[in-house]
C-alpha cells in the first residue's frame, strides 16, 4: 500500500532548526508584492531595514518544504513526488514574528485521509524561539491518485465567503519570473515550479506559481487594502489551493470585510479559475 495511515498518523517527524536574516525577510517581501510602488513610504518599511516589516505568511517559511519532501518516498507515504500538490494552509501567529532570528521547529501527521481519486496527509507543525512558541502552521498535503486505502474523510466547518457582491476587489499582475523570485526567500524548490519538463510530467504545460506565493501575495494585499498595512494586526490566515496559477497572469482578490476577519476568493483573472477558495485573516 503506498501509503498506509498506520504507519503515518501522529508520525512525529524531524525536528529542524531553521534561521532567517532581515535581508530573507525582505527578499520574501518582495516576492510577495512589496514595494511595487517606489512611492509608498508605508510598503518601504517591508523592504528597507534595519528591521523591516514582516509579512505573517512568511511563518510558512520556517519550517523549510524540504522536510515535507523529505519523507516523500519513505515508509508509509512510497509515492512519487510528481502527485504533490498543496491543498490548504493555516497559520496561527502567537508572538510577533522577528525580522532575524532562528527558530526550532517541532512537527508530526496529525490526519491521513482517503478521497478515492486522491489523499491528504496534515502536517501540523509548532515553531519556538527559545520556550516561545511563535507560530503553529498546518498544512494539508494532497496526493493525486493515491486513494483508496479506506479512511473516509470528515466534514470539517470553515468560514465561506458570502453569496452577496464582494465589498473590495484587488488586481495583482504576477511577474513571469515571480515563481523564481519567491523560491529563493521561501525556500520551496519544489522543481515544478521552474523546470518546464518537470512540470509537463506532472499534467502541466508549464511551470506553475507556488501556492504558497499566492498565498502570501493575497495575504499581503488584504493587510494594506483592510489592515492599515500593519502586519501586527493579524492572527490568523488559512486558505484552501483550489487551482494552478500561471506566472505572468493576474490575480483578482475579491474581499468581504466581516467583524473578526477578513475572507476572500481569489480568481486568475485570464482563465476565470478560482485559485484560493475561503482566505481568511483574522484580526487579533
Amino acid at each position: 500500500m503506498p501509503i498506509n495511515p498506520e504507519i503515518l498518523l501522529n508520525k512525529e517527524l524531524e525536528e529542524v532548526e531553521g534561521s532567517w536574516s532581515e535581508e530573507r525577510v525582505i527578499l520574501y517581501n518582495i516576492a510577495v508584492g512589496s514595494s511595487q510602488d517606489p512611492l509608498n513610504k508605508s510598503d518601504l518599511e517591508f523592504t528597507l531595514g534595519p528591521n523591516p516589516k514582516v509579512i505573517p505568511s512568511f511563518a510558512a517559511c520556517i519550517y523549510p518544504m524540504e522536510s515535507v519532501f523529505s519523507i516523500i518516498g519513505t515508509e508509509g507515504l512510497e509515492v512519487s513526488l510528481t502527485s504533490l500538490l498543496h491543498g490548504e494552509q493555516k497559520i496561527t501567529i502567537h508572538k510577533d514574528i522577528p525580522s532575524s532570528g532562528t527558530a526550532l521547529t517541532k512537527a508530526k501527521i496529525t490526519a491521513v485521509k482517503d478521497y478515492r481519486k486522491f489523499a491528504s496527509v496534515t502536517i501540523a507543525s509548532d515553531s519556538y524561539i527559545g520556550d516561545e512558541k511563535i507560530s503553529t502552521a498546518e498544512s494539508v498535503m494532497l496526493f493525486i491518485g493515491e486513494g483508496g486505502f479506506g479512511i473516509k474523510p470528515e466534514k470539517k466547518e470553515k468560514l465561506t465567503s458570502p453569496k452577496t457582491d464582494p465589498d473590495n476587489v484587488i488586481e495583482y499582475k504576477t511577474l513571469e519570473n515571480q515563481a523564481i523570485l519567491y523560491r529563493v526567500p521561501s525556500g520551496d524548490n519544489n522543481p515544478l515550479h521552474v523546470d518546464p519538463d518537470f512540470a509537463k510530467v506532472a499534467g502541466f504545460e508549464r511551470p506553475i506559481l507556488h501556492g504558497l506565493c499566492t498565498y502570501g501575495i493575497t495575504c499581503k494585499k488584504l493587510i494594506e487594502s483592510e489592515f492599515e498595512n500593519d502586519p501586527l494586526k493579524v492572527s490568523e490566515i488559512s486558505a484552501r489551493f483550489s487551482g494552478p496559477v500561471t506566472p505572468g497572469n493576474t490575480l483578482q482578490i475579491n474581499s468581504w470585510d466581516q467583524d473578526s476577519y477578513t475572507i476572500a476568493n481569489v480568481i486568475e483573472k485570464e482563465t476565470e479559475t478560482v485559485v484560493l477558495k475561503d482566505f481568511v485573516l483574522k484580526r487579533k
